[in-house]
């Protein structure tokens, strides 16, 4: 969608629906409650000066860090920017060609975010392994990555995704949530239909629907794990994102700062 049409949009909204559609209530309610949480032990506190600089770490995506799982994921903007905070502080394993387990990469987010739940990173290691048993595999820092940005950024909508491609696989609907999506394939049409479907009767925060239907277009049938892999190594979603450069971009400047050291 263009610019100019983007903008039209945001002048036709309601004045609630702007607030809504940019979280502006969320961040303010967390505002006012961090700054009544400190105001009765720091006398000297300034609170259009405290509101300031918390909306200025809002916008330059600083706000994320050691905070709760239910706040790092509250929004869209949230998200982004733990990925983006992920990437910046352990790129130096990419760099140094480590190659760690979902365990040690939760072990990691966990210094961040302490509650960040496992089964996140566990989902995000599945679109790199294609296995359930996937606590001891190995995987590199930028595979981890991508597929740990889409799948946390997307985690609903890839949930609801999933049991779409069980019920179509099992061909019934009546196929356990638990159970692992078959490698086979399903009916790619079929599957983008129900997909755009699911999109038009949801509010599930979801890549361009465009960029599904280039992902499903490429062959008759497609395994759910092609289906996560095209989305997770789309320029085109990685640029929505906004929190990662490339993936062949995403050491560039750690190496440079590698060699200068050396």
């Amino acid at each position: 969608m263009s610019t100019s049409t983007d903008s039209k949009d945001r002048f036709l909204q309601t004045p609630e629906a702007y607030l809504q559609s940019h979280h502006i209530m969320t961040y303010l309610s967390h505002a006012l409650s961090s700054l009544f949480a400190i105001r009765d032990s720091d006398p000297k506190l300034q609170p259009h000066r405290f509101l300031s600089d918390y909306f200025s770490r809002v916008s330059q995506g600083n706000h994320v860090v050691h905070q709760t799982f239910s706040y790092v994921s509250i929004t869209p903007h949230n998200r982004a920017s733990f990925v983006k905070l992920f990437w910046k502080c352990y790129r130096t394993i990419g760099n140094h060609g480590d190659m760690l387990t979902a365990k040690e990469y939760h072990a990691l987010i966990q210094l961040l975010c302490p509650d960040f739940p496992f089964t996140i990173v566990q989902s995000a290691a599945r679109i790199i392994l294609m296995d359930d048993a996937v606590s001891d595999c190995l995987m590199a820092f930028q595979d981890f990555l991508y597929a740990f940005q889409v799948q946390f950024y997307y985690n609903e909508f890839l949930s609801a995704c999933r049991e779409l491609y069980l019920s179509l696989s099992a061909g019934s609907g009546n196929e356990k949530s638990g159970a692992t999506p078959r490698l086979e394939g399903v009916e790619s049409g079929i599957f983008l239909d129900r997909i755009t479907d699911m999109i038009a009767n949801n509010h599930y925060h979801h890549p361009s629907i465009r960029v599904i239907h280039r992902i499903l277009g490429k062959t008759q049938k497609a395994s759910f794990y092609t289906y996560l892999l095209g989305i997770a190594n789309s320029d085109t979603i990685n640029g929505s994102i906004g929190a990662l450069p490339k993936k062949s971009q995403c050491l560039e400047n750690c190496e440079a700062k590698s060699s200068k050291s050396e």
